[in-house]
């Protein structure tokens, strides 16, 4: 769970860019990806950590096809910390995490459009979701 906390530290902050700015800054990627690598380096073994580089990838290019041809639903940056975060956590975690993420961005969605507050088009911030399945993520292996 080493690495659900550093994502999710990282996540804290990716949203708040992503909130502010609309953007999700490559540099702090860049920086979890090299604390996630040394965290699998120290912890796992070679094989375990080879698996979630493949695993990252094929999320990489799942949702980067996605982005390419529906750049406004989802952005390169949030297919990038997706990436991250199936490479950080593994896959079955983050099924977890994207459902929830998922979940709650409808909810807030929903909301918006309810209260009348946002349109059918309007663009909704993901990394604060992301951030959210994180802490679920988190609080569901402290309970287990």
């Amino acid at each position: 769970m080493t690495n659900a906390v550093i994502l999710f530290v990282l996540c804290l902050y990716l949203s708040w860019v992503d909130f502010h700015y609309r953007r999700i800054p490559n540099r702090a990627l860049v920086a979890g990806f090299v604390l996630v690598s040394f965290s699998d380096f120290v912890l796992f073994s070679p094989m375990e950590w080879l698996k979630a580089g493949l695993f990252a990838i094929l999320c990489l290019l799942v949702f980067g096809c996605i982005s390419w041809y529906r750049p406004l639903a989802l952005g390169m940056g949030d297919v990038k910390l997706f990436a991250l975060v199936c490479y950080g956590i593994g896959v079955r975690d983050f099924v977890l995490v994207l459902t929830v993420a998922s979940l709650a961005a409808l909810l807030v969605s929903l909301v918006l459009l309810l209260i009348r507050k946002g349109s059918i088009k309007c663009e909704v911030p993901f990394a604060p979701f992301v951030t959210v399945g994180l802490a679920v993520l988190l609080v569901m292996s402290e309970t287990s």
